[in-house]
């Protein structure tokens, strides 16, 4: 697991870039007001791409019993 959670950082890098990206193309401008905006765009793709992982461990077998 913790090697999963390694490998995670640069994919979570590129999400948070693909947020902020998105959110100059919006014209939402990268300050403390609009943080929270920006934050919570990344943890919903961040839930969906751990709902994604928890799929698919699920499929190979992995089990927390």
């Amino acid at each position: 697991m913790v090697c999963i959670s390694l490998s995670m950082i640069p994919v979570l890098k590129k999400d948070l870039s693909e947020v902020k990206e998105a959110c100059k193309a919006k014209n939402i401008s990268m300050n403390i007001k609009n943080t929270k905006i920006i934050l919570g765009k990344f943890f919903i793709s961040l839930i969906k791409r751990v709902n994604e992982i928890e799929e698919s461990l699920i499929a190979k077998g992995y089990n927390n019993a």
